[in-house]
Protein backbone atom coordinates (compact mmCIF):
# COMPACT_ATOMS: atom_id res chain seq x y z
CA UNK A 1 0.00 0.00 0.00
CA UNK A 2 1.63 3.42 -1.22
CA UNK A 3 0.83 6.74 0.61
CA UNK A 4 -1.42 7.83 -2.24
CA UNK A 5 -3.63 5.02 -1.75
CA UNK A 6 -3.75 5.56 2.37
CA UNK A 7 -4.10 9.28 1.78
CA UNK A 8 -7.31 8.05 -0.79
CA UNK A 9 -8.25 5.79 2.00
CA UNK A 10 -8.08 8.63 4.98
CA UNK A 11 -10.09 11.33 2.75
CA UNK A 12 -12.96 8.90 1.88
CA UNK A 13 -13.66 7.74 5.02
CA UNK A 14 -12.76 10.85 7.11
CA UNK A 15 -15.80 11.19 8.62
CA UNK A 16 -16.42 7.25 10.35
CA UNK A 17 -12.61 7.94 11.65
CA UNK A 18 -13.33 10.99 12.75
CA UNK A 19 -16.40 9.62 15.13
CA UNK A 20 -14.02 6.71 16.12
CA UNK A 21 -11.79 9.14 17.01
CA UNK A 22 -13.85 11.07 18.85
CA UNK A 23 -15.64 8.16 20.63
CA UNK A 24 -12.47 6.26 21.92
CA UNK A 25 -10.65 9.46 22.95
CA UNK A 26 -13.75 9.96 25.17
CA UNK A 27 -13.83 6.56 26.57
CA UNK A 28 -10.31 6.04 26.87
CA UNK A 29 -9.86 9.46 28.79
CA UNK A 30 -13.04 8.05 31.16
CA UNK A 31 -10.90 4.86 31.63
CA UNK A 32 -7.68 6.39 32.62
CA UNK A 33 -9.20 9.16 35.16
CA UNK A 34 -12.38 8.24 36.05
CA UNK A 35 -12.66 10.08 39.07
CA UNK A 36 -12.45 13.14 37.18
CA UNK A 37 -15.40 12.17 35.12
CA UNK A 38 -17.72 12.57 38.37
CA UNK A 39 -16.03 15.61 38.98
CA UNK A 40 -16.45 17.23 35.44
CA UNK A 41 -19.41 15.22 34.51
CA UNK A 42 -17.60 14.19 31.67
CA UNK A 43 -17.99 17.20 29.79
CA UNK A 44 -14.12 17.77 29.77
CA UNK A 45 -13.38 14.28 27.93
CA UNK A 46 -16.12 14.77 25.34
CA UNK A 47 -14.84 18.16 24.59
CA UNK A 48 -11.18 16.94 24.29
CA UNK A 49 -12.51 13.82 22.21
CA UNK A 50 -15.01 15.89 19.71
CA UNK A 51 -12.24 18.86 19.16
CA UNK A 52 -9.87 15.96 18.24
CA UNK A 53 -12.09 13.75 15.76
CA UNK A 54 -13.65 17.23 14.36
CA UNK A 55 -10.17 18.11 13.39
CA UNK A 56 -8.79 15.39 11.81
CA UNK A 57 -12.45 15.19 10.07
CA UNK A 58 -11.54 18.38 9.01
CA UNK A 59 -8.29 18.29 8.07
CA UNK A 60 -9.10 15.60 5.38
CA UNK A 61 -12.22 16.65 4.47
CA UNK A 62 -13.27 16.03 0.45
CA UNK A 63 -14.16 18.89 -1.22
CA UNK A 64 -17.63 17.89 -1.88
CA UNK A 65 -18.50 17.89 2.30
CA UNK A 66 -20.28 20.94 3.18
CA UNK A 67 -18.24 22.09 6.32
CA UNK A 68 -21.60 22.56 8.71
CA UNK A 69 -23.04 19.40 7.79
CA UNK A 70 -20.12 17.36 8.69
CA UNK A 71 -19.35 18.85 11.66
CA UNK A 72 -22.45 18.54 12.98
CA UNK A 73 -22.93 15.01 12.04
CA UNK A 74 -19.62 14.05 13.51
CA UNK A 75 -20.36 15.95 16.74
CA UNK A 76 -23.64 14.42 17.50
CA UNK A 77 -22.76 10.96 16.23
CA UNK A 78 -19.28 10.43 18.28
CA UNK A 79 -21.03 11.99 21.16
CA UNK A 80 -23.81 9.71 21.29
CA UNK A 81 -21.20 6.75 20.33
CA UNK A 82 -19.12 7.66 23.33
CA UNK A 83 -21.94 7.88 25.67
CA UNK A 84 -22.90 4.18 24.88
CA UNK A 85 -19.11 3.04 24.65
CA UNK A 86 -18.88 4.35 28.57
CA UNK A 87 -22.12 2.48 29.66
CA UNK A 88 -20.61 -0.93 28.18
CA UNK A 89 -17.37 0.34 30.24
CA UNK A 90 -19.39 1.05 33.77
CA UNK A 91 -21.30 -2.37 33.01
CA UNK A 92 -18.35 -4.25 32.24
CA UNK A 93 -16.32 -2.58 35.72
CA UNK A 94 -19.80 -3.10 37.94
CA UNK A 95 -20.99 -6.06 36.13
CA UNK A 96 -23.76 -6.73 32.97
CA UNK A 97 -26.70 -6.77 35.14
CA UNK A 98 -25.96 -2.80 35.55
CA UNK A 99 -26.03 -1.98 31.41
CA UNK A 100 -29.63 -1.45 31.78
CA UNK A 101 -29.44 0.72 34.64
CA UNK A 102 -26.36 2.81 33.96
CA UNK A 103 -28.09 3.36 30.61
CA UNK A 104 -31.33 4.85 31.44
CA UNK A 105 -29.18 6.70 34.51
CA UNK A 106 -26.38 8.03 32.05
CA UNK A 107 -28.77 8.67 29.22
CA UNK A 108 -31.31 10.47 31.19
CA UNK A 109 -28.52 12.74 33.13
CA UNK A 110 -26.06 13.12 30.53
CA UNK A 111 -27.37 12.37 27.56
CA UNK A 112 -29.05 15.61 26.64
CA UNK A 113 -25.92 17.55 27.42
CA UNK A 114 -23.66 15.27 25.48
CA UNK A 115 -26.15 15.54 22.44
CA UNK A 116 -25.85 19.73 22.77
CA UNK A 117 -21.94 19.46 23.23
CA UNK A 118 -21.76 17.25 20.35
CA UNK A 119 -23.70 19.58 18.01
CA UNK A 120 -22.15 22.94 19.21
CA UNK A 121 -18.85 21.64 19.40
CA UNK A 122 -19.72 20.12 15.73
CA UNK A 123 -20.84 23.31 14.33
CA UNK A 124 -18.33 25.33 15.38
CA UNK A 125 -15.62 23.75 13.72
CA UNK A 126 -17.91 23.94 10.25
CA UNK A 127 -18.23 27.67 10.90
CA UNK A 128 -14.44 28.00 11.31
CA UNK A 129 -13.49 25.76 8.89
CA UNK A 130 -16.15 27.48 6.25
CA UNK A 131 -15.12 30.78 7.05
CA UNK A 132 -11.13 29.02 6.75
CA UNK A 133 -12.54 27.96 3.03
CA UNK A 134 -13.93 30.73 2.10
CA UNK A 135 -10.92 33.30 2.30
CA UNK A 136 -8.89 30.64 0.85
CA UNK A 137 -11.60 30.69 -1.71
CA UNK A 138 -11.43 34.43 -2.42
CA UNK A 139 -7.50 34.56 -2.75
CA UNK A 140 -7.50 31.57 -5.30
CA UNK A 141 -10.06 33.85 -7.16
CA UNK A 142 -8.42 37.53 -7.15
CA UNK A 143 -5.05 35.58 -7.85
CA UNK A 144 -6.42 34.84 -11.00
CA UNK A 145 -6.99 38.42 -12.25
Amino acid sequence: MDIKSESGFIQRYNMVIGILICSLFTSILFFFFPGLWFFFGGDIFLVAGCCLGLYFTFKNKQDSQSPMKTGVIVGLTGSVLSLLLVVILLSLVYGIGFFLYFLLALFVNFGIMYIFVGIILGYLFGYYFRSKEGKEGNKRISSRY
